[in-house]
């Protein structure tokens, strides 16, 4: 006589159980090895594999005791969409930002949103100089004592952004204390990444002109969403600010690679 097996301790193939950890990544976007190996009632030692599998088909990206999902990004969203998107981490994210500028520094200030609001949320009586290509950060800079330089370059509507040639020369005549670089995309493996190759030149360009810190800010909708040209790896980024939403086993692994982090 057949025993009927319920569904739940049925032992699946290893195609399905690769799919569901897929599933799972998607809904946690990370995941602790532990946590796989409970919930689908096999061997840590079977997760790993089926992590080393899904990580050379390009699904996932492994970190120390876990992994995180793996998202291409074609092109950066609207500038006009993307400010109403996680707006209240970006604002807690920006105001920290903010907080670190200090008075007579030279700063540059990436594109996005998030970078965007940085200068909203400076003190108004703060003197420093601000170098920039995101025009939307000039209608937060109104009531400021800031100095703001906006590149030249060619006009970019999606991102709101100024790029090519012109705006990487007037990039080279500065030398900044410190870079505010707001992300598309973030990896551990793969560092701070974008669609737009315009873009990502000119913000390359502040990477090599800044003297100081590389500050990065990431809401937690960033990790794991990789773009087709690289900006720079993480070893170049000195403290990322990041919202509480970020899994823990992410920000761990930021702080085992000797990144400082601000979570707001």
């Amino acid at each position: 006589m057949s025993l009927d097996v319920p569904p739940e301790i049925h032992e699946m193939i290893p195609a399905e159980r690769r799919a569901r950890i897929v599933e799972l990544l998607e809904e946690r976007r990370a995941v602790r090895v532990s946590v796989l190996s409970e919930t689908l009632g096999v061997s840590e030692m079977t997760i790993r594999r089926d992590l080393e599998q899904l990580e050379q088909a390009g699904l996932l990206s492994r970190m120390h005791g876990g992994a995180i999902l793996k998202r291409r990004m074609l092109e950066e969203p609207l500038y006009a969409t993307n400010v109403r998107a996680h707006s209240e981490e970006k604002r807690r994210i920006a105001k920290a930002a903010a907080e670190c500028i200090m008075p007579g520094e030279t700063v540059f200030l990436s594109s996005g949103t998030t970078a965007a609001q940085v200068l909203s949320h400076v003190d108004p009586q703060l003197k420093a100089r601000i170098v920039t290509h995101n025009v939307g950060a000039l209608s937060t800079a109104q009531h400021s004592a800031l100095d703001v330089v906006l590149l030249g370059g060619s006009y970019r509507s999606r991102s709101n952004t100024l790029e090519g040639p012109l705006a990487i020369e007037a990039v080279t005549t500065f030398h900044a204390s410190r870079f505010i670089l707001g992300a598309d995309g973030v990896s551990l493996e793969e560092g701070v990444t974008t669609p737009s190759i315009g873009l990502a030149g000119v913000e390359r360009a502040m990477v090599r002109q800044t003297r100081g810190e590389i500050m990065a800010l990431a809401d937690a909708s960033k990790f794991g969403v990789i773009g087709d040209v690289a900006i720079c790896t993480l070893d170049k980024i000195d403290k990322i600010i990041v919202d509480d939403a970020v899994d823990k086993d992410v920000r761990d692994e930021i702080e085992r690679l000797g990144i400082k982090q601000v979570v707001v």
